[in-house]
This record gives C-alpha cells, structure tokens and sequence, in this order.
C-alpha cells in the first residue's frame, strides 16, 4: 500500500495542480497564495505532489472546502479517511461550525465522497458551473461531524 505524507500546503503546490489539469483562472497565483498564507490547507504527497486541499474563509464560523486534483485522482487510493479528518481538525483549529462545499451534478464519485467526508445534501443551484451545469451545495457541521464520529 502505498504511504502518503499531508505536509503544509504551499502556493507553488496549488500553481502546479492547475498547472497540470490546465485550468487557468485570473487569480490563480492570488488564491494560491493567500491559501498557503491562511494556514487552512493541506498538500497530499506519496513522494510527488497527489493533491492539495483547504478551506477558504468565508465569514465567522463558516468556511468553503475547496480541492486542487487530477482527473485520475481515484488511481492513487488515497484513504479518504485523510481529507475527513484533515477537515475536522481545520474545522476546530480555525472554530468553524460549517464548511460548504459544491458538487457538479453529474459528478456521482464526488457526490460520494462528500458524504464520506461528512457533508450532507443541502440543495441544488440551478446553472451554476461555469458550462451551465447544475451543482448540490453539501456542508459539514459540528453537529453532522459530531453525529458520524
């Protein structure tokens, strides 16, 4: 089985996965670097970059999941344990009580993970993604988090 490491996120880890799934947006080295300054983030290596994840600061107590991966990040079994508990512990560090998340809806492996990692269902935002698809908003709460543990 594969080792995997959770180090500090960093700016250039969140640059080279956009960089790799070419996904170019105009604020792209802003984000990334105000994510390494945040601290609310985490880089998965198993010797090369696998992914990186955080949390976003969206008001007091309520944050914003975001994820920078490949498109074959299943290939890599990452235990998804990780992210969940990855996730609670930024949740307590930085007192959230919730953390958003969307999901496209034709995105069933992703839909998946949320609940794995705890999220539930909250609603469907019609025409959200940039194509026009339609996108679930999940979130996690101390409560849900509490209740799964």
């Amino acid at each position: 089985m594969t080792e995997f490491e959770i180090k500090p996120y960093k700016a250039k880890h969140g640059l080279e996965m956009l960089r790799r799934v070419k996904v170019d947006f105009l604020e792209a080295e802003k984000f990334c670097k105000d994510a390494e300054e945040s601290g609310r983030a985490f880089s998965i290596f198993n010797g090369e970059l696998v992914c990186c994840a955080g949390i976003s600061h969206k008001m007091d107590g309520i944050g914003i999941a975001w994820a920078l991966y490949p498109l074959n990040i299943g290939s890599y079994h990452i235990d998804p344990r990780i992210a969940r508990d990855k996730i609670g512990e930024l949740m307590k560090r930085f007192n959230y009580r919730r953390i958003e998340a969307t999901v496209r809806e034709d995105f069933q492996v992703g839909h998946s993970y949320m609940r794995y990692l705890g999220f539930k269902v909250e609603g469907l935002m019609k025409c959200y993604e940039p194509d026009g698809t339609d996108a679930f908003l999940y979130a996690r709460t101390e409560v849900a988090y509490a209740k799964r543990s």
